[in-house]
């Protein structure tokens, strides 16, 4: 399926410390690329939201070879890679500088959910034939990791704001982005760089909540995240990130 390209100016106040665009703004960039992709395409949450159904995000995967320096425009090409059951796949490529050369690349997994009913549906019956075909990802389904053994080498708490919450009154899933990299330690996200970071989303987390994310390390380098909430009953999300 032909990639939809949108450009993006990144500003001097969405800099980091570094100087540098941080993670939380290239996983914006992407939120806004997509949107802008299923409006063209046909099937943007405002359009869904009409028909009671609605995108909820389950999994999405990073990889980062660099981060931009300074004000410039960021290119994010996206596209939809097929559609099975109940769940649509969606891509993403990020260029700044070099046009043909990514600095990043994401994969993601969605949920078509019926708003009234709060459930999961079929995606097939709504979208055309043409698209359900799996394509490659940009980026392979990594195993789950074991469970991480031991206390955990960070606790952070945050509490959910109302500017934290989306379209659908729910944390934008920008901010468990935010929440995960400062829940590493702070040599880590002070000192070094993220390379990869994989989210899978559990449950959605409302107005008033407080998340509590508890950091671990994880088998092969990194960082195990395992965010839980005081009003929440299980697990809200577990993230994986891996720093150099």
């Amino acid at each position: 399926m032909t990639p939809g390209r949108f450009s993006f100016e990144l500003k001097t106040y969405e800099l980091d410390f570094h100087g540098r665009i941080p993670v939380s703004v290239i996983y914006r960039f992407m939120q806004e690329a997509a949107e802008h992709d299923a409006v063209d395409r046909g099937f943007d949450t405002e359009t869904l939201l009409r028909k009671n159904l609605t995108w909820v995000l389950v999994r999405m995967q990073m990889r980062f070879q660099d981060f931009p320096e300074g004000r410039q425009k960021i290119d994010v090409e996206t596209w939809p890679s097929g559609m099975e059951s109940r769940f649509a796949f969606r891509e993403f490529k990020l260029f700044a500088g070099r046009p043909k050369v990514p600095f990043a690349v994401a994969s993601s997994t969605w949920l078509l959910i019926d708003t009234e009913r709060q459930r999961p549906v079929q995606v097939a019956p709504f979208f055309d034939p043409s698209g359900h075909q799996r394509t490659e990802p940009m980026v392979a389904v990594r195993e789950s990791d074991p469970a991480p053994a031991g206390e955990a080498v960070i606790s952070k708490e945050f509490r959910v704001r109302l500017s934290d919450l989306d379209i659908n009154n729910h944390v934008n899933n920008l901010h468990y982005v935010e929440w995960v990299v400062e829940s590493a330690p702070e040599t880590y996200w002070a000192g070094r760089t993220i390379r990869e970071m994989d989210l899978l989303y559990k449950k959605q987390v409302k107005y008033d909540d407080t998340v509590r994310i508890e950091t671990f390390p994880a088998a092969g380098g990194g960082f195990f995240h395992r965010m839980t909430s005081l009003k929440t009953t299980g697990g809200i999300l577990v993230a994986r990130t891996l720093w150099t």
